[in-house]
């Protein structure tokens, strides 16, 4: 017989047919799950709730000395501590190539999704969600943050693909279909008793999880979820000491608590009500993600090796917690206690006037002689001996400051995280202290760096998958055109497993300021170094460029400070090394440029005289050639008169008529 709390349990249909389960056997089965998991988490519920009120100063959720005692909440002091030291600020995304290489379209793989992440932790509940989840590991012990991608679904006007116009139909009414016309990916927190998953000794054993919603008739008619109408409304708020299915509660207050459950084996998500025959709905892989939940390891307190319920750090201390409001409701008795009280002589009425006098204030007597026969004051009346009742009050507070300290070690809280230090102790010391003060606290604080981490993963994991590459393009504010844009979109698409690109975030606690500094110093100092000796042998060697681009590259690695300059290296030695490969000529020196200019100049201008000179002897030449047709033109109307002449005259030696 296989165990309930193994895959499988109880299903004989699913194991003989395989698949996912119809609606009746999966509400059967489910609910058994549920009812599981119910028995397996309730003693941890009730102490988590009853914690969770100490938190919140109720004092019936703490056992009391007397009526009306005092209470020293040291549950809220070291939780508000632990929640700043292990969540103090909004870790950034870092998404880079994982092996650093040059590779282009991984590069701007990268930053799409750092950008992208970068986009929706400040533009989402991201920060509060964390912060929850933080403070559910410090008191309950466990947090969990829900992801989820959300796609819009609208109606666009369909665009002809003729004219690029919006079609018409026959009335001339704009032609519509619904289309995706916005996508999100969030981040939900979810309640520690809103989340259950399957009994296991570790994570990886885990085969289902589920999470609680409580939803109205009409949340459930808008999930389309089989017969909506008849699911029983099975939770109403506590408004009076009846039953929560009393008919007197209005319908309107009453929600159906209804179970998203995700089945690894299967890959599909089945939703459940407790007490409905029917599964309301069974989907397929709904976000086809690689580790198909959408919700990373959750962030457990204390853990044993036999199973993922996890021990609260407030019962590590509980007993001297009461100790403490022991001895604090003591002191609140007897500090009341501590009032001047005593008799005095009826006969002297002065006495009772005395008890109320101010500073500098006497009051006259008629009985002087008679009070100081009698003693003087101090026979006269007597107070009571508050002494005692002082000395155990001083007592009482050493045994206080004693019991904080102790719980200081249990918890692995310093008294140099608090603020407190000894003002006769060297740096040195408190930072000792301080370290070892927070040894316990760095496990944590890795551990909600992975958590985190991990959930910066599944977001990217459902933006690469889901989101549109013009999605991409609004969110990171590049170019959708860009042939590198769209190479690394397909590669985001067939990069499931993150082979090529690795994310990670940077540190969710604050660092130490001096330390930064001192980091960035000293990359600054070896990086100047280096180059100085590296430079000459370069310059001697151009062929060794690429081993020292490789080296300086190989050195920044180290320092946690030069991790947003790796990528600049890698461009800078590539930039440098193509500009060796094509050597450019060096620069003229400018001794010789400017005897270069002078001698030009002298150039121009002989040449400008020569010019002129040559003008001047062609406006000579032509002036001599007009003058010379001039003449010509004289002497030939000089002839042409004498031929004339000559023809006037007759034989005889006379002018013809």
């Amino acid at each position: 017989m296989t165990p309930t709390n193994e895959p499988g349990a109880g299903t004989p249909e699913r194991e003989e047919k395989g698949g996912p389960m119809n609606p009746a056997q999966a509400s059967r089965f489910w609910q058994m799950q549920l009812e599981i998991a119910d028995r397996e988490d309730k003693e941890w519920f009730q102490e988590g709730a009853r914690i969770e009120e100490r938190y919140k100063a109720k004092k019936a959720a703490h056992d009391k000395v007397g009526k009306g005692n005092k209470q020293f909440n040291i549950l809220y002091s070291n939780t508000e501590t632990l929640k700043a030291a292990l969540y103090a600020r909004t870790p950034k995304p870092d998404a880079r190539r994982r092996f650093l290489d040059r590779n282009p379209v991984a590069r701007k793989g990268a930053e799409i999704i750092e950008r992208s992440l970068a986009y929706y932790a400040d533009n989402t509940e991201h920060d509060n969600a964390y912060k929850r989840g933080v403070q559910d590991l410090v008191l309950p012990g466990r947090g969990v943050v829900w992801y989820e991608y959300e796609p819009e679904i609208g109606q666009v006007p369909v665009i002809d693909p003729m004219t690029g116009m919006p079609a018409m139909d026959d009335e001339g009414q704009p032609l519509t279909k619904e289309a995706l016309v916005d996508q999100e990916v969030c981040e939900e927190y979810l309640y520690w008793q809103d989340f259950k998953h399957s009994p296991a000794r570790t994570w990886d054993d885990v085969w289902w999880i589920a999470r609680r919603h409580r939803m109205t008739r009409d949340d459930l008619r808008e999930n389309d979820f089989e017969e909506a109408d008849k699911v029983p409304l099975n939770w109403s708020p506590d408004l009076s000491d009846k039953r929560a299915d009393d008919k007197t509660i209005p319908d309107d207050l009453k929600r159906a608590e209804v179970w998203e459950i995700w089945d690894e084996r299967t890959k599909h998500r089945y939703w459940i009500v407790k007490g409905h025959p029917k599964a309301l709905r069974v989907d397929e892989d709904p976000y086809q993600l690689d580790g198909f939940w959408p919700v990373q390891e959750p962030l457990f307190a204390t853990l044993g090796n036999d199973s993922l319920k996890p021990t609260p750090d407030y019962l590590q201390y509980e007993d001297q917690a009461k100790d403490l409001d022991e001895i604090t409701a003591r002191i609140s008795v007897l500090t009341r206690a501590l009032k001047r009280r005593g008799v005095y002589d009826s006969t002297v009425p002065e006495l009772k006037r005395l008890a109320r006098a101010g500073d500098n204030e006497f009051i006259p007597s008629d009985k002087m002689q008679q009070l100081a026969s009698k003693g003087g004051l101090a026979a006269a009346f007597q107070t009571e001996d508050i002494s005692i009742t002082a000395g155990v009050l001083l007592e009482l507070y050493k045994q206080r400051d004693q019991l904080i300290q102790a719980i200081f070690e249990v918890t692995g809280i310093s008294d140099i995280m608090r603020g407190q230090s000894d003002a006769n102790e060297t740096a040195t010391a408190q930072n000792i202290k301080a370290q070892f003060g927070s040894m316990r606290l760095k496990s944590r604080q890795r551990e909600v760096q992975r958590w985190v981490r991990d959930g910066y993963r599944i977001k990217a994991e459902l933006i690469v998958e889901h989101f549109e590459p013009q999605k991409l393009a609004e969110i990171t504010g590049m170019d959708p055109n860009d042939q590198e844009f769209q190479q690394a979109v397909q590669l985001l698409k067939s990069d499931r497993r993150s082979y090529q690109i690795d994310i990670e975030t940077d540190s969710t606690v604050f660092e130490d300021a001096e330390q930064e500094k001192q980091s960035r110093v000293e990359l600054l100092t070896a990086m100047g170094g280096f180059a100085q000796q590296w430079l000459p042998v370069v310059q001697a060697a151009p062929e060794m460029m690429p081993l020292v681009g490789e080296m300086l590259a190989f050195g920044a690695r180290g320092f946690k400070a030069a991790r947003s300059l790796e990528d600049k290296i890698d461009e800078v030695m590539q930039a440098i090394q193509q500009r060796m490969a094509n050597p450019q000529p060096p620069p003229p020196d400018p001794a010789v440029m400017k005897v270069e200019a002078e001698m030009k100049r002298d150039d121009q201008k002989h040449q400008m005289d020569m010019q002129g000179k040559q003008m001047d002897l062609q406006a000579k030449a032509a002036d001599l050639q007009f003058k010379q047709q001039n003449a010509m033109i004289d002497i030939t109307k000089a002839q042409a008169m004498a031929d004339a002449k000559v023809a006037s005259i007759g034989p005889d030696g006379r002018m013809l008529q």
